[in-house]
C-alpha cells in the first residue's frame, strides 16, 4: 500500500467566542484563536489538497469573522515557497465548503474537486441562517466554488490507495474527514469537526433538543 506523508499548512487565523464556536455555553467572552488549517498530502507521485483556506483578513473581518491572514499566508503563497506549483495539485478533497475551507479555489484549475454529496446539495441551495457561511448569492458575495465542477461522494469512499473520505456529520450537514494511511500509521484530517480538546469530553445536556435546520 502507498504511504503518504502530510504537510500542514495553516492559512490563518480567526478570533472566536468560545462560548459560542467552541464549547457551548461554556467561556463566555473568551476569545480564542483558531487556526484554519489546509494539508498537502504527497506519496506515489501524487499531491493532494485536503481544503483550501480562509480568504484575506479584509473580507473575513468585513463579512464573516475578526481574523487575520498574514502576508503570504495563503495556501498558493505557501506551496510556492514548498517548491510545489498550483497545477501540480491534482485533486483537492474538502471537508466541507464553508468560505473558510474553500478560499483560493480559483487558483488551482486543473485540481479535480472532491465534496461529499450531502454537503454539496446543502452547501448550494442552504437555509437562511447559512447563507452567509456558504457566500449564498443572496449575501452578494463571490462564492468560491460555485462554477466548479465537483466529484460527489456517498458515503464512505476510497478516493485512492491509501486515502479515504469518511463521513464526520454535526459540524456541516455532509462534513467529512480525511484518512491517510502513512509510514507512521493511519492519521485522520478532521477539518472542524474538533476545534478543541475539550470538545472531546462529554457535555452536560441542556434539556432542549433542536435541529436548526427543522426550524425553516
Amino acid at each position: 500500500m502507498t504511504e503518504y506523508t502530510i504537510r500542514q499548512i495553516n492559512t490563518g487565523w480567526q478570533f472566536l467566542d468560545k462560548s459560542q464556536y467552541s464549547t457551548f455555553r461554556e467561556g463566555y467572552g473568551v476569545i480564542i484563536k483558531h487556526p484554519v488549517f489546509v494539508f498537502l498530502i504527497e506519496g506515489n507521485g501524487r499531491k493532494i489538497l485536503v481544503d483550501t483556506g480562509m480568504s484575506d483578513t479584509e473580507h473575513s473581518k468585513k463579512y464573516h469573522h475578526d481574523g487575520l491572514q498574514e502576508p503570504g499566508q495563503a495556501v498558493h503563497e505557501q506551496l510556492e515557497r514548498l517548491g510545489v506549483r498550483c497545477d501540480e495539485i491534482e485533486m483537492i478533497l474538502f471537508t466541507h465548503l464553508h468560505w473558510d475551507h474553500c478560499y483560493n479555489l480559483d487558483k488551482f484549475p486543473k485540481a479535480r474537486l472532491y465534496v461529499s454529496e450531502t454537503e454539496y446539495r446543502f452547501a448550494m441551495d442552504p437555509i437562511p441562517m447559512y447563507w452567509n457561511s456558504y457566500e449564498s448569492p443572496q449575501t452578494g458575495l463571490p462564492c468560491p466554488f460555485r462554477g466548479r465542477k465537483f466529484n460527489l461522494v456517498y458515503g464512505e469512499e476510497e478516493i485512492v490507495e491509501g486515502v479515504r473520505m469518511v463521513p464526520t456529520p454535526g459540524h456541516s450537514p455532509g462534513h467529512m474527514a480525511v484518512s491517510v494511511q502513512t509510514s507512521e500509521g493511519l492519521y485522520f484530517l478532521i477539518g472542524d469537526l474538533v476545534l478543541m480538546r475539550e470538545n472531546l469530553r462529554p457535555h452536560q445536556k441542556t434539556g432542549w433538543p433542536i435541529t436548526m435546520p427543522a426550524r425553516f
